[in-house]
């Protein structure tokens, strides 16, 4: 019998991962909060050709159990998402998310008792219109328990041999702060300047991706993370080279005039930088929160 889990946030990241967790044996159910139809068709272009299925559709109000819930709304998102569907929860209900950012993860992981797996994904996708997601980097998608359990969840064997899925890891947060560091570089820069991930490397912005990458690194070894700092430049380097073609998710967010998830990410790392007893000089991340902070235009 395949294993069940649900998916909240089809949007472009949970379409993708509604088509590999179901490659992968899963049977898979999409959670929106006013599903039109019972049955939503999505269609995944890739690089090797395209693949549509069919996938059952509930709303939040549904009242059948939810045994493994995937969180793949924005990271600001999340918790109310994740909130409105306690109601289907069990003993052994498990939540695995996949946000930006940081700040969340303990409010979610009290829903469920602990039983949170935290996850990172370097994975591309776009959402072209409802019905299709397109792959625009196959990436890394690194999972542990929030709590720091070394033990992987039986269900975990059912993907940890997909290319797109790493080991099992035993210190998720740490992972988690890795990516915020990358993010905190080239997210908001990427936003501000409406450019793609590549053009960061021009040399009119050397100097700017420079100082972003010191003032990043100055609060993770303040804050006691010497080795994500010091790997902190080749790591953004080899990000944007992989990514050139790419979008950044605030990015695209910034060119709809959404929410975008500067709070979650910068607003995250400069409140923690904000209680140090030594706080490092951040002038050019200051300026960039203040930035994406700013109301769009005619709102």
């Amino acid at each position: 019998m395949k294993p069940r889990c649900h998916i909240v946030g089809p949007g472009a990241l949970g379409g993708l991962f509604a088509f590999r967790l179901t490659a992968a044996g899963f049977h898979v159910s999409l959670i929106g909060q006013h599903p039109a139809t019972q049955q939503q068709k999505l269609t995944l272009l890739t690089p090797k050709g395209q693949q549509t299925l069919e996938f059952p559709c509930e709303s939040s109000n549904t009242k059948s159990p939810i045994s493994l819930l995937w969180v793949t709304t924005k990271s600001f998102a999340a918790l109310n998402a994740v909130t409105r569907l306690s109601h289907r929860f069990t003993s052994e209900t498990v939540i695995v998310t996949l946000g930006n950012g940081m700040g969340y993860h303990n409010a979610l992981s009290t829903l469920v008792s602990g039983r949170l797996v935290a996850g990172s994904t370097t994975a591309g996708c776009s959402s072209p219109n409802t019905q299709t997601r397109k792959l625009a980097g196959e990436g890394k998608t690194r999972l542990g328990w929030w709590a720091g359990a070394e033990t992987a969840p039986d269900w975990f064997a059912n993907i940890k041999d997909t290319p797109w899925c790493s080991d099992w890891e035993s210190n998720i947060e740490q992972a988690l702060l890795e990516k915020l560091a990358i993010n905190c570089v080239i997210n908001p820069m990427t936003a501000l300047l409406n450019i793609p991930n590549g053009q960061l490397l021009d040399n009119t912005h050397q100097h700017t991706l420079a100082t972003a990458i010191e003032e990043v690194a100055a609060i993770f070894n303040r804050l006691g993370h010497t080795d994500i700092a010091k790997n902190l430049p080749h790591r953004v380097g080899h990000v944007i080279s992989d990514t050139a073609q790419n979008s950044s998710s605030m990015r695209t967010d910034r060119q709809r005039q959404a929410t975008t998830e500067h709070e979650e990410i910068l607003g995250y790392l400069l409140e923690r930088s904000s209680g140090l007893k030594e706080k490092p000089l951040t002038p050019l991340l200051c300026s960039w929160l203040s930035a994406l902070r700013q109301p769009y235009p005619n709102q």
